[in-house]
C-alpha cells in the first residue's frame, strides 16, 4: 500500500530517509526515476542514506507504476520518491489509492534558470510548465500538500497556485 508519493528533487536525504520514513513507518522506498537507472554512484550514494529495516527500489517511472499495482505491494508500506511533478503526473494517472503527493523540495536544482520560475512556498519552485503540471495533478482529486517534514504545517497546493 502506497503511504505517500513525494516530489524532491534530491530524492533520499535525511528528510526522506530518516524523518518521513519513521513518521509513515514504511519498509519500502521506491525511487521512480528514469534518468537514475544509469548512475551507479548516485543509487549507491542514496542506498546509504536509507535507514536499516527499509527496503529501497531503484526502478523506471514504468516499472514503478508496474511494482506499485501489483496486488502484493498491498501488504508493504511504500514511500514512493519522484524528482519531478511529471513523474509524479504519470504515476498518479495510472496507480490508484495513491492517499497523498507531498511536495518537499522542488525546483531549485536547476539555480540556472531561477529567473524564469515563481516561489510557491519556501521550498518550491516553479516555471509555467510545472504549474500547468502542478494543475492536472490537482485535477486527479489526489491530496497534494507542500511540507517538507511532518512537523511543518500541511499546506495545500490548491492553496499556493
Amino acid at each position: 500500500m502506497i503511504s505517500l508519493l513525494r516530489v524532491d528533487d534530491r530524492l533520499i536525504h535525511g528528510q526522506v530517509a530518516v524523518v518521513w520514513s519513521r513518521y509513515l513507518g514504511v519498509n519500502r522506498i521506491v525511487v521512480a526515476n528514469d534518468e537514475i537507472l544509469n548512475n551507479e554512484v548516485q543509487i549507491m550514494a542514496l542506498k546509504m542514506s536509507v535507514p536499516e529495516g527499509i527496503k529501497p527500489f531503484f526502478v523506471s517511472i514504468d516499472k514503478a507504476i508496474g511494482l506499485l499495482n501489483n496486488p502484493k505491494a498491498d501488504k508493504l508500506k511504500i514511500m514512493v520518491v519522484v524528482n519531478k511533478p511529471q513523474d509524479a503526473l504519470k504515476i498518479a494517472q495510472k496507480v490508484p489509492n495513491i492517499p497523498l503527493i507531498n511536495l518537499g523540495n522542488y525546483g531549485r536544482v536547476d539555480s540556472e534558470n531561477m529567473s524564469e520560475k515563481k516561489q510557491l512556498s519556501k521550498n518550491i519552485f516553479v516555471t509555467a510548465k510545472d504549474k500547468q503540471i502542478l494543475q492536472e495533478l490537482l485535477a486527479t482529486k489526489i491530496k497534494i500538500n507542500v511540507q517538507p517534514v511532518p512537523t511543518d504545517p500541511d499546506i495545500q497546493l490548491a492553496d499556493l497556485i
